[in-house]
């Protein structure tokens, strides 16, 4: 891995640690899934991404309203 590559992951799981410290782990685990969708021999589905889009806007939704 070089510099680049190492910046850009810490800066990745720097926002991903704030984003759950502010708005608590639901963030952390929609993150996380996504991660493990895209890392799959052979991506994530249809259904993978509209469940992970409607999980999104509902941490939006509780987000807001936080």
């Amino acid at each position: 891995m070089n510099a680049a590559e190492l910046s850009a992951l810490l800066g990745v799981i720097g926002t991903v640690v704030s984003l759950a410290e502010k708005y608590g782990p639901e963030i952390y685990e929609t993150v996380i899934r996504a991660i493990e969708q895209t890392k799959s021999g052979n991506g994530p589905t249809d259904a993978d991404l509209a469940a992970l889009f409607e999980k999104c806007r509902a941490d939006n939704a509780a987000i807001q309203v936080a």
